[in-house]
């Protein structure tokens, strides 16, 4: 109710005159990932634009997308619908990381799986269901990050996440592990009223779209 008074008030035009509204939605292991960067990168070079940031399932994100109540939703596989737009933005690199420096691909323990979605998580089960048991689930890389340099661990991290933490000797790179990679796409309404805005957001994206 309060996103949809948000979005009428912005219609009839109700709305500080000064302000251009972005309603965002994502998966919230995405935030993680790379939308952190994005909505500073926003904030720092469009000044008249106020975010609203929601999360949600992925078949939620396409509910609220057609019922215009938000304007881009961020997810890993985007459904084919004839009126939204889908645009890849981010192709993030995933690599095994341990704790123990000495860690080998025969021989992981503490093993934490996360949610990338359906794509990674096929050939992480193929790759890995005779060599380890996953100890633990989680949705989000943050918390499994978190989980592993407190608790001691292996997971597969997003590469700009566990950089800093490979570089203090905190973490260490599993050799000869499979390296993956997540694709991130961005959806919007075909002919959303917003399409310039969007653009504009889009560009200040932090990571290459290839």
């Amino acid at each position: 109710m309060m996103i949809m008074w948000q979005k009428l008030k912005q219609d009839v035009g109700v709305s500080d005159a000064h302000n251009s509204q972005l309603f965002v939605g994502s998966m919230m292991s995405i935030w993680d990932i790379v939308l952190q960067d994005w909505l500073q990168k926003i904030d720092r070079n469009l000044d008249d634009v106020q975010l609203h940031i929601h999360n949600h399932s992925p078949i939620e994100l396409r509910k609220q997308l057609l019922n215009r109540l938000i304007d881009i939703a961020f997810i890993f596989e985007p459904p084919y619908v004839d009126d939204i737009v889908t645009e890849k933005v981010g192709n993030v690199p995933l690599q095994l990381v341990s704790t123990d420096p000495h860690a080998a691909v025969s021989s992981l323990n503490n093993m934490i799986q996360v949610d990338y979605g359906e794509a990674v998580n096929s050939q992480f089960d193929r790759d890995f269901s005779e060599s380890s048991t996953v100890r633990h689930r989680m949705s989000q890389p943050r918390i499994a990050l978190n989980f592993i340099l407190e608790a001691s661990g292996t997971a597969y991290l997003p590469k700009q996440m566990c950089f800093e933490h490979i570089r203090k000797n905190k973490l260490f790179l599993v050799e000869s592990a499979p390296i993956y990679s997540r694709e991130i796409f961005a959806m919007y309404l075909a002919k959303s009223h917003k399409s310039q805005l969007i653009q504009d957001s889009l560009i200040l994206f932090p990571y290459t779209r290839n």
